[in-house]
């Protein structure tokens, strides 16, 4: 059995690089025995309790390595556990962006490295990282998005948290955050979607299917509807959208509400919109499939019905 000589004490706690080994007369090749993950070409970390390295402390090795980078784009977004759109949702790469006029760009296996102007207001030290802010990750991921995404994004970035659920009683960002950033940015692409899609963006939004539900009515010509509306005030029981001069309501049914548990919540709910005089249209993975198309036409026969 091939002996593994200890590291020494100076290297333990720090980010190990082929250079250091070299500093310190040591073969470079001790970086490849089973207490050393490799984290990028030259970068390691010593690991000798795991097999692999957590994915926050690769990122910190790069930082470290890299340290006029910071961690953004959806990299950034996954630590500050932020949804992704579907669009980049498996986007494995490594996202680090250097100040503007870098003379050098990053060119290293697994990393996406970018060159932008960006304000200290949207820099945040998280995790032992330096990370582009929720606002700012947003609106550097419009030039990667569609429009509707971007809305998408932007609306679970400001919805209100479910402590219970998520841990947290903040939300990401606020649409002023939002607004800010796309203010400060200059000339950049992206920066028009992103001008649009604050616009559209608003609080109470629970899901990507809900954004997209409201969006789709919108595109029809149909009025906006509310969020959050509830049959009278103090009601425990809002439904997802609606529009309380017309008494009707829309609510989308993830795959959480057909627990046996949710279920009994949703006809309390529904039983306290009817009794009020409500109309409540439901709305799941069936309507979503053609676009919201069905239940859209039977959303305008009803608010015909209901403005006459």
């Amino acid at each position: 059995m091939r002996y593994t000589f200890p590291l020494p004490a100076a290297l333990r706690a720090q980010t190990v690089t082929t250079q250091a080994l070299r500093e310190l007369d040591i073969s470079r090749f001790r970086a490849h025995r089973r207490d050393m993950t490799a984290v990028s070409r030259g970068i390691y970390l010593w690991t000798p309790d795991q097999d692999q390295a957590g994915e926050l402390q690769r990122l910190r090795a790069l930082s470290n390595s890299l340290p006029q980078c910071c961690v953004s784009d959806s990299t950034a977004a996954k630590v500050h556990g932020v949804t992704l759109p579907w669009e980049i949702a498996d986007d494995d790469a490594v996202h680090l962006t250097q100040p503007a006029g870098t003379s050098s760009r990053i060119r290293r296996p697994g990393i996406t490295s970018h060159r932008r102007a960006i304000d200290a207001h949207d820099l945040v030290l998280r995790h032992g990282l330096v990370l582009t802010t929720p606002a700012r990750t947003w609106f550097d991921l419009a030039e990667v998005c569609s429009l509707q995404s971007l809305v998408q994004l932007g609306d679970h970035l400001v919805r209100q948290p479910r402590f219970r659920f998520e841990g947290r009683h903040v939300p990401h960002a606020s649409l002023q955050e939002l607004q800010a950033v796309v203010d400060r940015a200059g000339r950049v692409k992206g920066k028009r979607k992103a001008k649009e899609a604050v616009t559209l963006i608003r609080v109470g939004a629970d899901s990507f299917r809900e954004t997209e539900a409201r969006l789709r009515i919108i595109q029809a010509g149909l009025p906006e509807p509310q969020l959050q509306v509830r049959p009278f005030p103090g009601c425990p029981y809002p439904a997802d959208m609606g529009y309380t001069e017309w008494k009707i309501a829309i609510q989308y049914d993830g795959g959480h509400h057909f627990t046996p548990e949710q279920a009994r919540r949703d006809q309390q709910r529904d039983n306290a919109f009817f009794s009020a005089g409500w109309v409540l249209l439901r709305w799941n993975a069936e309507h979503a499939r053609d676009g919201f198309a069905t239940g859209i036409r039977q959303l305008g026969s009803l608010l015909q019905q209901r403005r006459s």
